[in-house]
């Protein structure tokens, strides 16, 4: 079944004859198709480019985002190594700290003994200042002791040639008297 818009549409040229122009909506529709595709060609030129950049871009985010993950990672790590440090350091400080109090200690100890040994010279030094004065005044009395034996010695050599001189005379004085009295 043919309808009328069917063969108005569609109308033969009878062979020979020479069909004349296309009609103007042909062309204007061929115009239509052109201009459609090349905005279509343009639209996907873009869009090509704009894949091509967002892929470009991915790739370059992709590439970041492993360097950040691995610079992350490494950030992990040297913040383990400097907790571990730090807790180093801290033991460290408590140990320094204890070593300290231990060495003020110490320190205190020494100095009372310290006191306690300049006490004890101070007092040796008394002692000594003391033995220094008795030996003074026994080598002044020795001195004086030794004068005095010497002037005894002498006053008992004195006596005792005055003795023996009263011996001798004594001596003469019975020899005298004996002779001078008469034998019996």
């Amino acid at each position: 079944m043919a309808t009328k818009t069917d063969s108005a549409l569609t109308t033969v040229a009878p062979p020979g004859s020479n069909p004349g122009p296309a009609p103007l909506w042909v062309w204007l529709l061929v115009l239509g198709l052109v201009a459609v595709a090349i905005y279509a060609g343009y639209t996907a030129l873009s869009n090509h480019q704009l894949y091509f950049d967002t892929e470009t871009a991915r790739q370059t985010l992709e590439r970041n985002k492993n360097r950040l993950s691995a610079n992350l990672a490494d950030m992990r790590q040297q913040v383990e190594q400097a907790d571990a440090a730090r807790v180093e350091a801290e033991a460290a400080l408590e140990q320094s700290r204890a070593d300290a109090e231990a060495a003020s200690a110490q320190i205190s100890d020494l100095q009372s003994q310290i006191n306690a040994q300049q006490a004890r010279i101070k007092t040796l030094e008394s002692a000594v200042s003391v033995a220094e004065d008795n030996a003074r005044q026994a080598t002044a009395a020795k001195a004086a002791l030794e004068g005095e034996v010497e002037s005894l010695k002498s006053r008992f050599n004195e006596i005792q040639s005055k003795l023996d001189s009263a011996l001798q005379d004594l001596t003469q004085a019975q020899q005298q008297s004996q002779s001078q009295t008469p034998a019996p």
